[in-house]
């Protein structure tokens, strides 16, 4: 019997000191059949020279520009020839037969559609045994995290996802699912995305725990901070938004993610903001994505998406207050206060969009065309340096020209960002307004009922 071609694809961004390690290890492997294929994802050191030097076999393709985990996999995913196709980063050094363990695991059983291996830190302790979605917020957690391995994980069996680190699909499922979602960009849950996607068209994902590897854990990545915490949100939140059921988003995710919310720092509930806000103009694919994958109906969707996602960043806003005093002191009654309301609510209505007739925008709807303005502009686009004209005094005329337009881009550009940090600090402005007219809103329906009851009180 013939052994089916397997592709290994490593993914390699920053990964100098790692990818030599990798490569020969992957040079050592007891499965025969097999191609190689390094992307360099726009790595900002020599990974790409490295590969090119010391191991000719090794077909390398350059992106010429980092495209994010799941752009870069699908480069290699796209060109790759196998029936297996392997994804692997560039810290992984796998033993000898981690591939032929991950390929006949997968031969044998051809309901597997995805199938991943157990990894370990450099110390030997365990770095992963499966992965799990848990929790109200959907976090990860690695089973067998740190713990010393002492084969309590090795036995073969099913898995919420497989991670990116070492992650096999076969061809037909590949074909069934398509490949890797690049907006989940640059990092993170890429990889749980497709392995829920593989599980809804039918496939099994499991772990290999014999095909073993060593993980140098986030070594390529680079450390935590505030823009990794936030592609670890925001891709956290359109996974979740991607997969769960709308009662399981209201239910579990949107209770505990207000509590997180209200009870966090300033900094995070500000960087939270952007999160909800980019899961708001990525709502129409989203939307998309649940209906392809048969979650509810595109209707409700749209419409719970959209209420669960302006609530979470309403959340994010100052704190509400309650009706000024100033209001009946100075003779403003609710006419004049819900006139107020529908000329902010119109004003950051979508374009295009009509007030209804006979009444102004609900406030959700103001709080969404909010969430979706984008108050940043770039600067000037780049200045067109004129073509050398025949002449001596013609050409010194252009280069006079030529100085002048540099000196004023020089010139613009610091007044541009100064702009947009004005615009900024007005569209937060904005959304503080947008929360005081909604709580206006509020307060005077809540006091309609009494008013009506005293009306017909007097009548009777």
């Amino acid at each position: 019997m013939t052994e089916p071609l397997a592709s290994v694809i490593v993914l390699g961004w920053g990964g100098e000191p790692y990818i030599s390690a990798c490569l020969s290890a992957l040079r050592r492997q007891t499965y025969p059949t097999r191609e190689l294929i390094v992307v360099d994802n726009g790595s900002p050191d020599r990974t790409g020279e490295i590969v090119e030097a010391n191991y000719p076999e090794v077909r390398l393709i350059r992106t010429g520009r980092n495209l994010g985990v799941a752009g870069g996999n699908n480069v290699g995913l796209k060109v790759a020839n196998g029936q297996i196709r392997v994804l692997i980063n560039a810290d992984v050094e796998a033993r000898p037969d981690w591939l032929e363990q991950l390929v006949q695991a997968m031969l044998a059983d051809p309901t597997i559609g995805i199938a991943g291996a157990k990894l370990l830190y450099p110390d030997g302790t365990i770095q992963f045994a499966g992965g799990r979605i848990e929790g109200p917020q959907g976090y990860t957690s690695h089973t067998g995290r740190h713990e010393p391995d002492r084969g309590q994980w090795d036995i073969a069996g099913d898995v919420d996802f497989v991670t990116g680190a070492t992650l096999a699909i076969t061809q037909q499922a590949l074909e069934r699912i398509g490949r890797e979602d690049e907006r989940f960009f640059p990092i993170d849950f890429e990889d749980a995305d497709m392995s829920y996607r593989a599980r809804a068209a039918g496939f099994r994902v499991v772990l290999v725990p014999q095909a073993v590897a060593i993980h140098r854990e986030s070594s390529t990545s680079g450390g935590v901070s505030v823009s990794r915490m936030l592609a670890l949100e925001a891709s956290r939140l359109r996974f979740l938004c991607k997969h769960w059921s709308i009662r399981r988003l209201e239910q579990e995710l949107l209770p505990a993610e207000l509590t997180f919310v209200r009870s966090t720092t300033p900094l995070n509930r500000h960087a939270l903001r952007w999160v909800y806000l980019k899961a708001l103009h990525d709502l129409d694919d989203l939307v998309g994505w649940r209906t392809r994958l048969g979650l509810d109906g595109q209707g409700e969707s749209s419409t719970s998406l959209a209420n669960i996602l302006t609530e979470l960043r309403r959340a994010c806003l100052p704190a509400k207050t309650g009706l000024p005093s100033y209001l009946g002191e100075t003779g403003i009654g609710p006419v004049a206060i819900d006139r107020v309301a529908q000329m902010v609510e119109a004003w950051f209505a979508p374009y295009g969009s009509a007030v209804p007739k006979g009444g102004a925008p609900g406030s959700q709807d103001l709080f969404l065309a909010l969430c979706r303005m984008d108050g940043r502009v770039e600067p000037h686009q780049p200045i067109a340096w004129p073509h050398w004209p025949p002449g001596v005094w013609p050409k010194v005329v252009a280069l006079y020209r030529k100085i002048v337009r540099r000196l004023l881009s020089w010139y613009i550009t610091p007044i541009v960002e100064q702009q947009n940090e004005v615009n900024a600090a007005l569209l937060y402005t904005a959304e503080t307004l947008a929360q005081e007219v909604a709580s206006l809103r509020e307060q005077l329906a809540a006091r309609e009922p009494s008013a009506k009851a005293n009306d017909v009180a007097e009548s009777g």
